[in-house]
């Protein structure tokens, strides 16, 4: 279950992240407060992300060690560079940095719970 939570994930960051690629030089979203410069940088940090996260979804569809650790390191970047932000932008209210908290709070909660389904058996 977990690995199928974080392929769908990482197909929804890897289309974020190519939209924001493609949209950046086209200026395809207007209002939206974003120069192209940072709305290609977060296109590019998506595709990244979602690349890692669908190499460590499958692994954890597998119920590889690498793959649990691959997950969690990544959750915690995640969770580091958006507490980094929204502490650089204290003064503007960003509801979606709350949620990308949240969210990966609960799924790095999750990870740690099933750590024991990811470690290699003992052989006595």
């Amino acid at each position: 279950m977990l690995g199928v939570l974080v392929l769908l994930a990482s197909a929804i960051l890897v289309i974020a992240g190519l939209l924001g690629i493609f949209a950046s030089p086209l200026g395809l979203i207007p209002g939206s407060g974003l120069n192209a410069g940072a709305l290609f940088s977060g296109g590019v940090l998506f595709l990244v992300l979602g690349v890692v996260l669908g190499v460590s979804g499958t692994g954890l569809m597998r119920l590889r060690p690498w793959a649990w650790w691959l997950a969690t390191l990544t959750v915690i970047a995640v969770l580091i560079w958006t507490v980094y932000r929204i502490f650089q932008a204290i003064e503007a209210l960003h509801l979606e940095w709350y949620a990308t908290v949240g969210l990966a709070a609960v799924l790095l909660g999750y990870l740690v719970t099933v750590r024991h389904f990811f470690q290699k058996p003992e052989v006595d």
